[in-house]
């Protein structure tokens, strides 16, 4: 039996996908949990995973083509399938829309009077009337190419006499359609090296520059949380001295970990006893989850990544170091996995590495709470009625007030705070 290979939807604002590369051949055998393909989405480039054991029997979308999610791009059966290397669409006709109308007829035109017009524009040679008609392919032609190629030919204007077939008896294949287009758009390109470059234009520094994909995908995320869910701050100061001891200690030890590592800990134990900051809003009531899964906003040259810590509730600090490093790099790397940038009940956002002392992050739905971390600063602080130096950072809790309050809200901050001025709490 015979497996889809669909295009998942890999983010909450995926609705197209862009292939990138097949992992696996046509006829390869296939494990359950192999990587089978790359593909683009509007946030980064994902591996695959294939679903079910079997052979790659066939593959519907190339390299570099970009379809819908839920579209089938391969299919993995049992092996004693002829493979495909492209499924042809159906031969069907498009059904007429029912709202369609027939054009309206133009009205007949008048003829013009040979005397109106030079006597020699009204002679068309018989040799250059004829090069006027565009070479249309034979019917021993068309038969020799699939109804996918004959629709893309027409679509890109090519003439399917103009390619050469590599198939059985010349049948012209998808990659000789291809490889046809990439001979044309070498040609331009080659052209265009060619000729001179325009002067730069003042002008045109008031053109609008398009959105890349990440870009996009993040402008829509944040203008859609930030019209419908209704945010509102608390701030709290909080030594960090010995949070930093702490962390200097385990670096000598040979284990290092960072700031984040001990501010997503401290995190978890604080959305433990605080679960509706870790819970999300429904049209239906608010939705408590049972695991804490921490995202970390990485960022990237275009925009930003949330890769997710699952069950931070059962992980120890060394744990949480090793899987955030790991998370990170993958992120950068453009290596993300659909699991790795889902099921986020929590997101943290650091910016304190930039020098930024406090500020207020946008909520990542459908969490709903997103903690902004600031930097860690010397100032002068008041202990015991004794005035000394010490090191504060400032934190914000962005929370939705559909499911929590300020009060709430705050007592979550004081808990947080209490953690990360006591470390050790972290490590029993």
């Amino acid at each position: 039996m015979a497996t889809e290979i669909t295009m998942p939807k890999l983010s909450d604002t995926m609705t197209e996908g862009r292939l990138v590369a097949w992992k696996k051949s046509l006829g390869d055998r296939v494990e359950r949990g192999d990587i089978i393909a790359e593909v683009e989405t509007d946030k980064a480039t994902m591996e695959l995973e294939a679903f079910a054991d079997g052979v790659l029997t066939e593959i519907r979308v190339k390299p570099g083509e970009m379809v819908p999610v839920g579209t089938v791009i391969g299919m993995v059966g049992e092996g004693g399938e002829q493979p495909d290397s492209v499924a042809a669409p159906s031969s069907e006709a498009t059904p007429v829309p029912e709202n369609w109308q027939p054009p309206p007829e133009l009205p007949p035109v008048e003829p013009m009077a040979a005397g109106d017009v030079p006597e020699r524009l009204l002679e068309v040679p018989a040799d250059t009337a004829a090069s006027q008609e565009p070479p249309q392919p034979s019917d021993a032609m068309a038969e020799k190419a699939s109804p996918l190629v004959r629709r893309l030919a027409r679509e890109k204007g090519i003439y399917l006499r103009e390619v050469k077939g590599s198939g059985p008896e010349g049948r012209i294949l998808l990659e000789d359609l291809e490889g046809f287009l990439g001979k044309q758009v070498e040609v331009k390109v080659k052209v265009e090296e060619e000729a001179p470059k325009p002067e730069p234009s003042i002008s045109a520094a008031g053109v609008a520059q398009p959105l890349s994909r990440m870009r996009a995908a993040i402008a829509r995320t944040v203008a859609e949380a930030w019209r419908t869910i209704p945010h509102f701050t608390v701030t709290v100061a909080i030594d960090m001295g010995e949070a930093e001891e702490v962390r200097r200690e385990f670096k000598e030890a040979g284990s290092p970990i960072s700031i984040n590592d001990l501010i997503v800990k401290a995190s978890s134990l604080a959305l433990a006893k605080f679960p509706l900051a870790n819970a999300s809003c429904t049209a239906d009531g608010i939705i408590f989850h049972d695991g804490i899964n921490i995202g970390i906003a990485v960022s990237l040259d275009d925009g930003l990544l949330v890769p997710v810590i699952q069950g931070c509730q059962r992980l120890s600090l060394k744990e949480i170091a090793t899987q955030s490093k790991e998370l990170a790099e993958r992120a950068r790397g453009g290596r993300t996995s659909e699991r790795e940038l889902s099921g986020g009940t929590f997101t943290i956002s650091n910016l304190g590495m930039y020098g930024v002392e406090e500020f207020m992050a946008v909520i990542h739905p459908p969490q709903g709470a997103i903690l902004a971390v600031g930097a860690i600063l010397d100032e002068v602080m008041v202990r015991d009625g004794q005035v000394t130096a010490g090191r504060r950072m400032r934190i914000t809790l962005s929370a939705d007030h559909r499911l929590l309050d300020g009060a709430y809200g705050a007592k979550f901050l004081q808990e947080l705070k209490r953690i990360l001025e006591n470390p050790m709490a972290m490590l029993v």
